[in-house]
C-alpha cells in the first residue's frame, strides 16, 4: 500500500502519542516530549493555530509533523510566522527518506500560506537534522540564526536568597505591571510576543501555569525582577530515550545521587517559563531563583530553563550548577524572497525569543 500524508484529526490521538514515546532520529541525547494524555495541547499552546501532518501506510501512522503559525514583532512589527516542529519517525533507520517526505510536504504547505519565516529548533549534533535542513530534495536550505541553552539546575540545599529585596507571590493586580517589565526586558529581543496585560492575562488561562507559582522581587514599591514556575506533568513531561556521548558518562557518575532517570522515564522537574528583571536587578532575579528553588526543591530534582547564549538570564542561570544542553534555531524563508538574506543577519545579531518551556 502506498503511503499517504494527510491533516492529523483528534482519532490518531492515541497513535500520535504512542509514535511521540519511539526515539527519534539519531542523536546523542535523544530528548522526546510525553504529551499524554492530548497529543494536540500542546500545539495549541504554542500558537493562534496548527495543523498536523501524518504519514500513514497500511492504516498506521509512521510520522508527523506538525506546525504552529503565530504573530510575533519583528523590528516593532508584526510578521506571520510558523514554527515546524513534533518530528517523529517510526523506525528512522528503515524510513530514512520518510523525514524528506514530510518536511518537503510542510515546506511546499507553507509557500501557500502568508507567513514570512518558518523555523523550527534542533538539539545540538543532530547531524541527521542538520542533513535535513542543509536544502536537498526540493526543501529550501535552512538558516542556523541563533543558539539557546536548556539548563535543568540541580536544587542544591545551600542556594538560599538574600534579604536585600522583598519576595512574594504575584496576584492578579500584578499583571499590568509585570507585563510592563517584560515589554522592557525583552525590548532588544527579536520575533517576540506583544507584551500587553491582555497577553499575559491570557497565558495565567493555560493548564497549570497559575499565579500561585509565580514569583515577584520588589524594591522600594516597585516590581523589579519576575520568574514564573510550571509544572507541565499533566500534559507534558520531558523523557531521555537514550543517553549518548558525555551524556552517557554524566548519567554514570549522577546515578549514586539519583538525579537523573533510566532511559524511558520522565525527569521530575518544574520549568522556569519566564525570568525578567530591570536593568541593573541582575541580584534580584538570582535571588528569585534561589527562592524559587528553596520552596520547591523537596517536591522536583531539576529546575529546567531555557534562554538564549549570552542573553541577560544567562548572566543569571549560568551561575547556577545543572546539566545543560545545546538547541539551535534555524529559519527558512520562500525562494527568491529578497528581505531574507537582511533578515537572516539581522537574527545572527539579535537575541531570539522563543517560549522555551512549551519545547
Amino acid at each position: 500500500m502506498l503511503m499517504l500524508i494527510r491533516v492529523a484529526t483528534k482519532d490518531d490521538n492515541q497513535a500520535l502519542l504512542d509514535l511521540s514515546r519511539q526515539a527519534p532520529m539519531a542523536a546523542k541525547l535523544v530528548v522526546n516530549n510525553d504529551r499524554s494524555p492530548d497529543y494536540f495541547y500542546l500545539d495549541e499552546l504554542m500558537g493562534d493555530k496548527f495543523v498536523v501532518f501524518v504519514a500513514e501506510k497500511n492504516g498506521g501512522i509512521i510520522g508527523t509533523v506538525g506546525i504552529v503559525f503565530r504573530t510575533v514583532e519583528y523590528q516593532g512589527n508584526p510578521i506571520s510566522i510558523a514554527y515546524i516542529g513534533g518530528i517523529k519517525i517510526e523506525n528512522p533507520s528503515q524510513n530514512t527518506m520518510l523525514a524528506f517526505r514530510l518536511m518537503k510536504h510542510v515546506t511546499d504547505y507553507l509557500m501557500d500560506t502568508p507567513i514570512k519565516l518558518g523555523f523550527i529548533l534542533v538539539i545540538g549534533a543532530n547531524h541527521a537534522m542538520e542533513a535535513l535542513l542543509s536544502g536537498r530534495a526540493g526543501i529550501p536550505a535552512f538558516d542556523l540564526v541563533s543558539h539557546y541553552r536548556v539548563k535543568n539546575i540541580f536544587p542544591l540545599p545551600l542556594l538560599r536568597p538574600g534579604k536585600k529585596y522583598g519576595l512574594r507571590l504575584a496576584t492578579q493586580t500584578d499583571i499590568p505591571e509585570m507585563a510592563e517589565l517584560y515589554r522592557q526586558f525583552y525590548a532588544g529581543y527579536e520575533l517576540k510576543p506583544n507584551w500587553t496585560a491582555e497577553y499575559l492575562a491570557s497565558l495565567y488561562t493555560q493548564k497549570d501555569f497559575n499565579l500561585d507559582n509565580t514569583g515577584l522581587a520588589i524594591h522600594n514599591d516597585t516590581i523589579v525582577a519576575a520568574i514564573s514556575l510550571w509544572d507541565q506533568a499533566q500534559f507534558k513531561n520531558t523523557v531521555i530515550s537514550r543517553y549518548g556521548g558525555k551524556f552517557a558518562f554524566l548519567k554514570k557518575i549522577m546515578s549514586p545521587l539519583r538525579l537523573v532517570p533510566p532511559e524511558g522515564q520522565p525527569l521530575s522537574e518544574l520549568v522556569i517559563r519566564h525570568l525578567a528583571f530591570k536593568d541593573g536587578y541582575r541580584d534580584a532575579a538570582a535571588d528569585l531563583l534561589k527562592w524559587a528553588i528553596q520552596n520547591n526543591r523537596r517536591k522536583y530534582r531539576f529546575f529546567r530553563c531555557g534562554y538564549p547564549l549570552h542573553s541577560p538570564q544567562a548572566e543569571v542561570v549560568d551561575k547556577f550548577r545543572g546539566v545543560s544542553i545545546p538547541v539551535n534555531f534555524y529559519t527558512v524563508f520562500r525562494s527568491g524572497d529578497p528581505d531574507r538574506d537582511d533578515m537572516v543577519n539581522h537574527l545572527k545579531q539579535s537575541l531570539v525569543w522563543e517560549d522555551l518551556s512549551l519545547h
